[in-house]
């Protein structure tokens, strides 16, 4: 049973919000489809859980020895000994074969666009804090996939709403993820890593606003080029959420910055269903 927990912490099975903040963006992307279905909506589900749990594998994997000096990681397996590099291995190996299964689920455009561009993205993402001065930007493009995935799975292609609609979620997922590299920061200098907290130093906050309000503006235009007027209402809560997120960082709580931006993600996934998919229960 405690290896069960060991291998159950390593995927974050007990820490969801990573999870919840990469599904928000692929049910964006299912619910703009025109071919919403039960078997896509299980796919993406599925498809988010195994891919947030193997990147969180890989990255404690690559991080391990990192984590050991990091307040808030060095009771993760790999980082305490309770899980062994070769036990890590196997568990990535089992979560990429069940992935490249469900993978194999969907269709041929959809299977190019994760076999060229997400997976290697997934791959070397833990090492750019090492490497670049804003990491967040790659996971703003990795995490960010799940939305165009998505709508390929339903779809078998991609649009320029779909693409702009990205471009838009890659800076919503920098600026919540900068929160969360300021639980870090101290630490991370110490180690000699990278981050947008450091990066931007005393601007940090100002940044993550401009970050959100391109993110708003991208919801706000989606809306008005579809015309949609419940889109458009619920920018008023994006609009109180980078407040809300702004106040509870200068109180110092970022993680709950950060966590607070799955309400985010879930409010923009109601609204969008209701737009575009409310028909599915007639």
């Amino acid at each position: 049973m405690t290896k069960l927990n060991a291998y159950l912490e390593l995927i974050r099975f007990y820490n969801p919000i990573g999870f919840w903040l990469l599904l928000w963006p692929g049910l964006w992307g299912l619910f703009i489809s025109e071919n919403f279905n039960i078997e896509n909506f299980t796919i993406v589900i599925l498809g988010s859980f195994l891919t947030r749990s193997l990147g969180c594998a890989i990255n404690d994997l690559t991080d391990r020895k990192f984590d050991k000096s990091v307040e808030r990681t060095k009771n993760r397996p790999l980082a305490n000994g309770n899980l062994s590099v070769s036990e890590a291995l196997y568990c990535i190996i089992f979560l990429g074969l069940g992935s490249i299964f469900l993978l194999l689920q969907t269709n041929e455009f959809t299977i190019k666009l994760v076999s060229f561009i997400a997976i290697p993205l997934i791959i070397i993402y833990p090492l750019m804090k090492r490497y670049l001065a804003i990491p967040q930007i790659s996971l703003g493009i990795t995490f960010g996939l799940s939305l165009p995935i998505s709508y390929s799975i339903a779809e078998q292609s991609l649009n320029l709403e779909v693409i702009f609609l990205y471009l838009g979620c890659i800076f919503w997922i920098i600026a919540y993820d900068t929160y969360y590299a300021m639980c870090d920061e101290a630490d991370d200098k110490k180690l000699r890593l990278n981050s947008s907290a450091i990066f931007f130093g005393q601007d940090t906050r100002k940044v993550i606003m401009v970050f959100s309000s391109i993110f708003s503006l991208t919801i706000l235009l989606y809306a008005y080029q579809n015309d949609s007027l419940i889109v458009g209402i619920g920018l008023l809560f994006l609009i109180y959420q980078i407040y809300l997120q702004n106040k509870l960082s200068n109180a110092n709580m970022h993680l709950e910055a950060f966590k607070a931006n799955s309400h985010v993600g879930l409010v923009i996934a109601v609204l969008l269903f209701i737009e575009n998919q409310s028909e599915f229960f007639n």
